[in-house]
């Protein structure tokens, strides 16, 4: 009886110093939070980009530009202090490709016209999966000189 105490010590001792051990030596992934799903490159590389033209700020995301999907969507926030966000942005902003072949926009679904905030999506059809840029020309309207946001398209 005397060793079989001694015994389940000595293994409870093991099992706590593998434990410690394992912990310590994997403790980069022991302790790290776990990443993001993966991500495909050419969405990874497609970061936000902003715009201000005269007191409208535009900020712009492209969402999903993949092959597979039947439409390329670009989450678009306006803010503005003063004045009415009143643009029709299906018209008003285009989707280009690095041929100069030039879109127009086919939906928005997001926040009616009106107000100083306004957010939603804006849905082009997919383009040619060859396309190494897109570019985004903001045609604000009223006589004001736009603005271009480019993304390079990863293979």
């Amino acid at each position: 009886m005397k060793y079989g105490k001694v015994l389940i010590f000595n293994l409870a001792i093991i099992l706590i110093g593998t434990a410690i051990y394992f912990a310590i030596s994997n403790r980069t992934n022991f302790f790290t939070a776990p990443s993001a799903p993966n991500v495909p490159a050419e969405q990874a590389a497609l970061a936000t980009q902003t715009a201000t033209i005269g007191i409208v700020t535009y900020k712009v995301t492209p969402k999903n530009l993949s092959k597979s999907s039947p439409t390329w969507d670009f989450e678009v926030v306006l803010d503005t202090h003063t004045g009415s966000l009143d643009q029709d942005l299906v018209s008003g902003i285009r989707l280009s490709d690095d041929r100069n072949n030039e879109y127009q926009a086919s939906n928005w679904e997001g926040d009616p016209p009106g107000g100083h905030h306004r957010e939603g999506v804006l849905q082009f059809q997919a383009l040619d999966s060859e396309i190494k840029s897109i570019t985004l020309k903001i045609n604000p309207g009223e006589n004001m000189e736009g603005a271009s946001l480019t993304w390079a398209i990863k293979e």
